[in-house]
């Protein structure tokens, strides 16, 4: 590869002198032509982003997947949203049914501890059915009403039932397992149902979101629903997400709270991290603020593939294809999209799609490294094609000097061009006053030169006067205006010309006349 650099220099060299031997002149020739070819290429790939611009490249897969994952999370939100809502209708509707067939309030029921389990049993097929058509990983119903008011801490024990899938992998099965979380035992024991093994008899209002607020007609203002933010679920490693819905009686009293939750196996399960070709991408479902995307208060799809911590914000730097997102544990790249979802606290919640920088960054690398690789191969199989092709031309010729100069019998070549090209070179060393016989041509030569001759004798008068204006130094643009006929009939003329001359083009023709003149043998073209 060095030697061939050399050379190359050489060439370059020798054309400042304007002295270039004909292999090495090919060779320049056939390099240059490489070498603008790559060019054109390695231009177009830049004008179409393919080689330097990945970044719209990136931003268009970043925004297929945000697309599909907020369509996504906005169609299941929707969709528990609807069930939450209608769960909080029929168990109101029994609330008050049952209200009314014993003549009481929901504060009569306190210290009742029958009548609370029967009220628990009322509702339960409505929640068993939630949870089995819709399965979140649970679904829940806080009644504001405990069995003992009594007690130390009675102000925020609150009865009431949730149910929870006991695996949430598990959707194939048409009828679900689940787990009494909170309750009676009496209903698990009824039901057949396995007790959580955190179980306790009523909620604690104080962790379970939302509830104060919703019970409390101030502080409600009107609120029909919310989505809590995440939240670890009391007893257990799991963090959670509840649909937070009040449950309103026919006369506008609270009876408490109801809805869904979906816990960060659903999400994982829900949302899987999404490999590409820049790395594994990962859906986020969280809160904004200022420039802060809150991850811990929101929740994370399947983190396969990334280093993402579900414990630590990441801070937003807003880029003009994609965001970037940092934190302690890494740098991100990526897109969010807001979504509509009532918060407690009216948060701006968006769905972001993120995957790591520095796998991005290798996978950019190594495609650009692949395609260095390929110009050089490129380059390098070309430099030896062009030395290859340029052996192959020069040789017959150097061989055919080398036969002239020791007055040998040259070789016949079958396009018979080659032939004329020597003889060329072979008069022009010749003094310019000085006519080259017959006898003194190369037999080989003797015969095109017969050829052609023969062939003028075959040509049509037409035919003959416009080869006689050839002879003459005329153009064939020309022909039409001195002969008086039209262009199509000049080329019809110049096809049978070319045919029984035994040439292929005018500029072959006009090389034989000027070798006949060469040879003071043009005469010998005249009748």
């Amino acid at each position: 590869m060095i030697k061939k650099i050399k050379e190359f220099g050489q060439i370059i060299y020798l054309a400042r002198k304007k002295n270039i031997p004909m292999r090495k002149k090919l060779m320049l020739y056939l390099c240059t032509m490489v070498m603008a070819g790559l060019g054109i290429v390695c231009l177009l790939l830049v004008l179409t982003r393919n080689l330097f611009g990945t970044h719209k490249q990136i931003q268009d897969v970043l925004q297929m997947q945000l697309d599909s994952s907020t369509a996504q999370m906005q169609e299941d939100l929707e969709q528990y949203t609807g069930y939450g809502l209608s769960l909080s209708g029929q168990i109101s509707q029994n609330i008050d049914n049952q209200l009314k067939n014993n003549a009481k309030k929901l504060t009569d029921y306190n210290d009742d501890q029958e009548a609370l389990i029967e009220l628990q049993r009322q509702i339960y097929p409505e929640m068993n059915t939630t949870i089995q058509i819709c399965r979140p990983s649970g679904v829940y119903a806080v009644l504001d009403a405990t069995v003992n008011t009594k007690i130390s801490g009675s102000e925020k024990s609150r009865s009431g039932l949730y149910l929870r899938l006991k695996n949430v992998t598990n959707t194939g099965n048409l009828m679900a397992e689940t787990i009494l979380f909170r309750g009676s035992p009496d209903i698990a024991r009824e039901k057949e149902l396995e007790l959580h093994n955190r179980w306790n008899l009523e909620f604690n209002t104080d962790v379970m979101p939302g509830y104060h607020t919703l019970v409390d007609e101030k502080k409600r203002k009107g609120m029909s629903y919310f989505w809590s933010e995440k939240t670890s679920l009391t007893g257990t490693w799991e963090d959670v997400m509840f649909l937070c819905v009040p449950i309103i009686g026919n006369s506008g009293d609270i009876y408490g709270q109801c809805g869904v939750e979906l816990n960060s196996m659903y999400f994982n399960q829900n949302y899987t991290a999404v490999d590409s070709k820049y790395g594994s991408m990962v859906t986020i479902l969280a809160p904004v603020s200022d420039q802060i995307l809150e991850v811990q208060k929101g929740m994370t799809g399947s983190t396969d593939g990334t280093w993402l911590q579900s414990v630590e914000d990441l801070k937003i730097n807003h880029k003009k294809y994609y965001n970037e997102y940092f934190s302690g544990q890494g740098e991100f790249i990526g897109l969010q999209k807001e979504i509509q979802i009532p918060g407690e606290k009216e948060d701006r919640w968006v769905v972001a799609v993120l995957l790591p920088k520095d796998k991005w960054q290798a996978s950019v690398w190594r495609n650009r490294n692949y395609m260095m690789l390929a110009g050089i191969g490129f380059l390098v199989v070309m430099f030896f094609l062009a030395n290859h092709l340029s052996q192959r031309f020069v040789k017959p010729i150097l061989r055919g000097f080398s036969d002239i100069v020791g007055n040998k019998e040259l070789l016949r070549n079958e396009s018979g061009i080659e032939e004329l090209e020597e003889l060329l070179r072979f008069t022009g060393e010749q003094k310019k006053n000085e006519k080259i016989h017959t006898q003194s041509l190369p037999p080989n030569i003797e015969e095109l030169f017969t050829r052609f001759a023969l062939g003028v004798c075959t040509l049509t008068k037409t035919e003959y006067i416009i080869f006689h204006y050839y002879m003459e130094g005329y153009e064939i643009a020309q022909i039409p205006e001195i002969a008086f006929i039209s262009m199509s009939t000049v080329k019809k003329h110049n096809r049978n010309i070319y045919e029984k001359l035994k040439v292929s083009s005018y500029n072959e023709l006009m090389l034989y006349l000027d070798l006949f003149e060469r040879c003071g043998r043009i005469s010998e073209l005249e009748r």
